[in-house]
């Protein structure tokens, strides 16, 4: 077995030594003059041999404590060390989170930085899919993003944020085509969705303008490559106020005509009962919930 000097007056013993007196250091243990005295003693005893040398009100530390007190503050730092560690593996929780790219590009990643600050005992791992559907996903999730109502055995799914588009596209091709009504933007390109083929003859309709059967333009395989087609002037997109709002609010996007809108179910979470009991999960579902409430 390990023949240890008492713990509690090494604890006492580097505290004094680093304020170089014992009234300071009774102050910060928030004990007596006496206890601290009788701890240093207690030290003494046990080495045989003084720590500390005393002249005047001042006490300084003997040569052989000096190197005994690097010792010590290293091993206490090692062990301040092990127990957050421990504590990490502990009450460490890594919850994973499939979303569209979009959506974690332009929404999830952006917003979970202050969730992790609140929660750094929590870790999010972020996994994307190229589809709306979640029929593909075989590996193990704690939460699935989707902008619809998902449906899985033993599973809840919630609404969490407003599904409303609007049409936006930059500053300069606003002015360049001059665009002062929805008629006008049929003389721009018109930026589709592969997911969404249908989203400008169904935002048309809302304006009451008279569309082709079939409208021209480019189709992208993701939100975020429409949107930034849009911010770099190639045509207008359409797109939900939750992932441009900050594009909105920056004037890199403006939306010319907001009283036109399209709106969808949702944004929806899948999640099973066995991560809504458990605390980590708890709390991310929690969080998330408030996202809307406080957007608005």
């Amino acid at each position: 077995m390990r023949r240890l000097p008492p713990l509690r007056a090494l604890r006492v013993f580097e505290v004094v030594a680093r304020h170089a007196s014992v009234t300071r250091a009774a102050e910060e243990l928030a004990v007596s003059h006496s206890a601290v005295s009788q701890q240093i003693k207690q030290l003494e005893d046990y080495f045989g041999q003084p720590l500390f040398m005393r002249s005047g009100r001042g006490i300084s530390l003997t040569p052989g404590a000096i190197a005994f007190l690097e010792d010590v503050r290293s091993c206490f730092d090692r062990l301040a060390i092990a127990s957050e560690q421990l504590s990490h593996r502990t009450y460490g929780r890594v919850l994973k989170i499939d979303a569209t790219p979009s959506f974690a590009l332009r929404w999830l990643i952006p917003q979970i930085s202050a969730f992790q600050l609140a929660n750094p005992s929590i870790e999010l791992r972020i996994s994307t899919s190229a589809t709306d559907g979640i029929g593909h996903l075989n590996e193990p999730v704690d939460f699935v993003v989707r902008r619809d109502v998902m449906s899985r055995p033993d599973h809840m799914c919630q609404r969490f944020l407003d599904d409303v588009s609007t049409v936006v596209l930059s500053p300069t091709l606003l002015k360049q085509k001059r665009i002062a009504s929805p008629e006008d933007l049929l003389e721009v390109p018109l930026l589709h969705l592969k997911s969404r083929p249908d989203a400008w003859t169904r935002w048309f309709r809302t304006t009451h303008v008279a569309t082709p059967e079939a409208i021209a333009g480019p189709f992208f395989d993701h939100f975020f490559l429409s949107l930034q087609a849009a911010i770099s002037g190639l045509g207008a997109a359409i797109g939900p106020y939750a992932l441009i709002k900050d594009d909105l609010a920056a004037g890199r996007l403006v939306a010319p005509f907001p009283q036109h809108r399209l709106v969808g179910p949702g944004f929806h979470v899948l999640y099973s009962e066995g991560t809504a009991k458990d605390r980590a999960g708890r709390v991310f579902l929690e969080w998330l919930l408030k996202r809307d409430s406080e957007a608005g």
